[in-house]
């Protein structure tokens, strides 16, 4: 009898582990695990608190706004299965999916997307991204404290019906809102608090969940089967890696380890084009690398410094010897080529020679009260990567060329972030992302301090600026809003509060294994439109 147990016990052992032997392992072969870098580790993915773009490609991964980009980074239904617009262009009436729900299996109906508009709008969130949303009625005044946040033109008709009312027609509210406006659920923030978005509590609405996450290592997402397009998702999971060592990020990917790298240098790129041309895509995008200039205090609070300074950066040379691509340089604040616009507005100095820039940038620097014998002293802030440290010495070059003393600052993008909120800074190189393919999506970043809710990082002040964009959201003939957002865009460009350096190109790699990318010049690119072959 003993016998017979000891040998059942061991037979059941045998069975169990030849069926754990062949379970596979999380990332293997045998799933399909996406594994891509283009973040820094994230400081949230609370979507109402994110700042950076890292931290929204990993939102983007996790929530689905009422519309959602497709591979084209063009605005289609999400959340959201269709929608109607009045005649006026002022009020949306959205009718969301019926079979959607949070990852937790609870219905997400129109109730959860008003109190998470509010939420969005609420002054006591502070969501970096707010001003984005002041199309919709009463929006800005929410975000002020001047209105609570029940007078926000965003109502349910019904459990799948949401209105939202906008204080002027807006063409691009439906490109607004794909990266802006994601819902949060209510009912695991009113349980949770803050620690909602621990991965064991945490509750999304998009194609994945948050499984795992470990601060300077990884954030692993895993399928989300209530997701309401859970079936066209072709990944069991995605990795997100915040790797900025550009050596590492080539080796590992020529390793196979990754599949997608958002960002890499052009001799790293150039590097891999030879070995591998399949691998590598460079495109011209829509994002604008800028400098920002410390408008409230400091140095640059002049702006005859903030001019001088601007002008002592060749873009060109700067476009051709560091970036590798001729033209990438940017004088204007929009885009080349953004809809409704037509040509950009130009500073005065940027028709002038290089060496006449230099010689006007040194009568200003003297005009404000620097000379050999008391130069100049800027500190220069950039994130921490090749390319960002690259263009930066570029610039310190520049400026020590016309007498400036430069000390330069690299930094994690998070503490850069923070250090430029609190204003505890002179100039910082960013990334600006528009949050839509509209020239006034690039210049609403300018709206003076009190409006502009986290986006204005500058603190520039000009309220002829804020009159112009003002008068351009109202107007409803393109041709005649265009000409009112030059005159806007031509005020801010004499001002220099963020010097314009150049115009992104994008260069990504991407695994041969991946399958259904495309380029856009948004460099948006959500995984769940995307396969990986075994």
């Amino acid at each position: 009898m003993q016998y017979s147990r000891r040998r059942r016990r061991i037979v059941l052992i045998l069975f169990f582990l030849a069926w754990l032997t062949a379970l596979p392992p999380f990332g293997s072969a045998a799933e399909r695990i996406f594994h891509r870098v283009g973040t820094d580790d994230p400081s949230t993915v609370d979507p109402h608190r994110v700042a950076v773009p890292g931290e929204q490609l990993i939102v983007f991964d996790l929530f689905m706004s009422l519309t959602t980009p497709d591979m084209a980074g063009k605005p289609t239904p999400g959340s959201a299965e269709s929608w109607t617009v009045s005649a006026d262009g002022k009020t949306y009436v959205f009718k969301l999916r019926p079979n959607l729900r949070w990852s937790d299996g609870r219905p997400l109906p129109a109730a959860d997307w008003v109190w998470s508009f509010q939420r969005m709008l609420d002054p006591k969130t502070a969501y970096p991204l707010a001003s984005r949303l002041f199309p919709i009625r009463n929006a800005r005044a929410v975000a002020s404290g001047q209105m609570p946040v029940t007078a926000l033109g965003v109502s349910a008709i019904d459990a799948r019906t949401l209105k939202i009312e906008l204080e002027n027609p807006t063409p691009y509210f439906t490109d607004i809102i794909m990266s802006a406006a994601m819902p949060a659920p209510r009912h695991v923030i009113e349980k949770f608090g803050s620690a909602w978005i621990r991965p064991e509590n945490f509750v999304s609405n998009g194609a994945f969940v948050l499984a795992e996450w470990r601060p300077n290592g990884y954030v692993r997402l895993q399928r989300n089967p209530n997701f309401w397009g859970a079936a066209r998702v072709q990944l069991d999971g995605v990795y997100h890696y915040p790797l900025g060592n550009p050596i590492t990020q080539v080796r590992r990917f020529e390793a196979g380890e990754l599949d997608f790298v958002m960002t890499v240098s052009p001799e790293r790129a150039e590097e891999l084009r030879k070995r591998n041309p399949k691998v590598v895509h460079v495109m011209r995008g829509y994002v604008n690398e800028v400098l920002v200039f410390n408008t409230r205090k400091g140095p640059t609070s002049d702006v005859r410094v903030r001019r001088a300074l601007s002008m002592l950066i060749d873009r060109e040379v700067i476009a051709s010897n560091v970036i590798g691509v001729e033209g990438a340089g940017a004088w204007s604040f929009v885009a080349p080529g953004v809809p409704n616009y037509g040509a950009v507005a130009r500073p005065d100095f940027a028709a002038w020679s290089a060496a006449q820039r230099r010689t006007e940038a040194a009568k200003l620097l003297s005009a404000a009260g620097y000379d050999p014998a008391k130069p100049l002293q800027m500190r220069l802030g950039f994130p921490s990567t090749e390319l960002n440290r690259k263009v930066a010495v570029a610039i310190a070059a520049m400026w020590s060329q016309g007498g400036v003393k430069v000390e330069m600052q690299q930094k994690e993008t998070k503490a850069l972030v923070s250090e430029v909120g609190v204003g505890d800074f002179d100039a910082a190189r960013f990334v600006w992302v528009a949050s839509a393919t509209d020239p006034y999506a690039y210049l609403e970043r300018l709206l003076s301090v009190g409006t502009s809710v986290g986006i204005n990082t500058s603190g520039y002040r000009n309220p002829a600026f804020d009159a112009k964009l003002e008068q351009a959201a109202r107007e409803v003939d393109l041709t005649r809003r265009a000409a009112i957002l030059r005159e806007a865009e031509a005020l801010v460009l004499a001002d220099q509060p963020v010097a314009p350096i150049y115009f992104g190109v994008g260069r990504r790699l991407v695994a041969e294994r991946v399958r259904g990318f495309k380029d856009n010049p948004r460099g948006v690119y959500l995984s769940w439109l995307l396969g990986v072959n075994p």
